[in-house]
């Protein structure tokens, strides 16, 4: 199959994004591992309850995972030109 970017892929269902991983650059495959994980997309066993401070390390990480990932993305424009 044809080349795919993380913006396609990221619309694509999860059965579909299994079929589609290998179509994605290194760099986004990692990006999409990475999304997946924080959008919950992976399997989980067992629960629990997440305290205040657990809440608040939680958006902590997130944002610095949006950083890291727009970092990435503009690292890549940079390296394509």
């Amino acid at each position: 199959m044809a080349k795919i970017t993380i913006e396609e892929f990221m619309k694509l269902s999860t059965k579909e994004k299994c079929k589609r991983h290998r179509d994605l650059s290194d760099a986004d495959k990692l990006l999409a591992r990475m999304t997946d994980q924080a959008l919950g997309d992976t399997n989980i066993i067992g629960t629990f309850e997440m305290t205040e401070e657990d809440k608040k390390d939680l958006e902590k990480m997130e944002k610095e995972m949006d950083n890291h990932i727009a970092k990435l993305k503009e690292m890549r424009k940079e390296n394509e030109k």
